[in-house]
This record gives structure tokens, C-alpha cells and sequence, in this order.
């Protein structure tokens, strides 16, 4: 594994993510298992004494698809994310799952809200955001691979299905582009980085043109200045021999 270390590729790439979408599940698994509903973990906006869950409800899910679909993408996004920016991903990570908890908490509306899809948008939004501010070429791919698995997250952010925390979404959204700015000047790995084109600065009085070559011209002396002779044309026949001039 060490030959692939200055790619960005180690051992601990897929541990933190592996752990959170692990204890994701868990979650889902103890909830099944008592068969109870743990709904009322999720985030109710407004609510002072239940402003806690802002810890608890990127862990509840409302059925299997929701869990999968979010531990997936979570799991791809969060591996994308170490590999990218080893040096911030923890503070990265933790502020995504924390911040759009409190800003679905002042503007969502007055219900439980469940899910990891608002720490979802965060990261997906910091990867597209970084590489655009950065214009690196490697970190644009990144944007746009982004824009290509997850380009229908910008209708999850209007409120176009009662059922949906499109709040959630936009929390998330927004907490991604004020990281994306914050850590600007943070560099990805030397793997994704431009490398500078080098130029080789020559002196003005060094530079000479590759054409302008001296050429050293040799005088015959006596020799007779006879015009040359046209070269000789193939005259053109016909297949029994015949010109046709000798026609003429």
C-alpha cells in the first residue's frame, strides 16, 4: 500500500465513512429489532427542549430505501472527501453534520425531520464548491462528477414535495459553499493539485533566431557564365508509337 501512499490512496481512506454509514445502520437495525419508531429523535425546528437532536436525526431513516440511498452516497461522498482534503476532512465532515441541523432548526417547518440527506448536501456542496473557487482542472472533474450523480439535488432544495426537508436540503446546501469558501486556501492532495508550467527564461541578448544561419558563400574564379539548358520533357506518344506533332 505504500507505493499508492503519494496518490492519496492509505489504509485509513475508507475508515471514518465505513464507521459513520456502519453506526447508520446500526441505528436502523436496533429500531427494527424493537420494533419501535424512533421518529421522535428527529429535529422539530422551533422547539427548544428537543434542540438536541440536532445530533440525533442524521441517524434516523424512515424505512430501508431512505437508509440506503443515504449511507451510500454518504459512504462514496465521505471516501471522495478524505481522499481529497485529508488535512480538513474532519473538521469538514463534523461542521456538515452539525451546522444544517441548526439552520433547519430556525427555518424548517414544525414537524419531525429525519435523515442524513442534509449532511449529505453539505458534502456533496463542499466538493462541487471547492472545485470552483480552486479551478484546478482535477478538482472541476470532481465538481462535475458531482453535478453528473448528484445534478437532481437542486430540485431537493425547493419546496416541491410536502413529504421532503427540502430545509434540510438547502441547510445543508449552504453550510457546504460557506466551508468551500472558508478552507479556499486549504490545497488537495499534491495529486490533484495543477502542477505550474516551467518556463525557461532567456536573456534578450542570448536569444537568436534558429534561421538566421551565416552562410559562407565560395567564388569560382574563370569559370564561364554559360546559360543552362532546359531540362529534357518525355514526349508524350501514342501506343503505335506515333507524336502528336507528327500528325501536324
Amino acid at each position: 500500500m505504500s507505493g499508492w501512499s503519494k496518490y492519496g490512496i492509505h489504509k485509513g481512506l475508507f475508515l471514518w465513512p465505513t464507521i459513520w454509514v456502519a453506526f447508520t445502520a446500526f441505528v436502523y437495525g436496533l429500531e427494527q429489532l424493537m420494533q419501535t419508531n424512533f421518529a421522535a429523535l428527529g429535529l422539530y425546528p422551533g422547539q427548544l427542549s428537543g434542540a438536541w437532536h440536532i445530533l440525533t436525526f442524521p441517524l434516523i431513516h424512515g424505512d430501508f430505501n431512505h437508509l440506503f440511498s443515504n449511507a451510500i452516497s454518504l459512504f462514496f461522498v465521505g471516501t471522495l472527501l478524505r481522499y481529497s482534503f485529508p488535512t480538513i476532512f474532519d473538521r469538514v465532515w463534523m461542521l456538515s453534520f452539525l451546522l444544517p441541523g441548526i439552520g433547519l432548526w430556525f427555518i424548517g417547518r414544525p414537524s419531525f425531520h429525519i435523515g442524513a440527506s442534509a449532511w449529505l448536501y453539505a458534502l456533496v456542496s463542499f466538493i462541487f464548491f471547492s472545485g470552483i473557487l480552486r479551478f484546478h482542472v482535477k478538482l472541476l472533474a470532481q465538481s462535475m462528477l458531482m453535478v453528473f450523480l448528484y445534478g437532481s439535488f437542486v430540485w431537493g432544495v425547493l419546496p416541491h414535495d410536502p413529504t421532503i426537508s427540502w430545509e434540510g436540503h438547502l441547510s445543508g446546501a449552504a453550510v457546504g459553499l460557506i466551508l468551500a469558501f472558508y478552507y479556499r486556501a486549504t490545497e488537495p492532495i499534491a495529486a490533484l493539485r495543477d502542477e505550474p508550467i516551467q518556463h525557461e527564461e532567456v536573456a534578450w541578448e542570448d536569444w537568436k533566431d534558429p534561421l538566421d544561419r551565416e552562410v559562407d558563400y565560395e567564388e569560382v574564379k574563370g569559370a564561364q557564365h554559360t546559360p543552362l539548358k532546359p531540362p529534357l520533357k518525355q514526349q508524350f506518344r501514342y501506343e503505335d508509337g506515333s507524336a502528336p506533332d507528327e500528325w501536324v
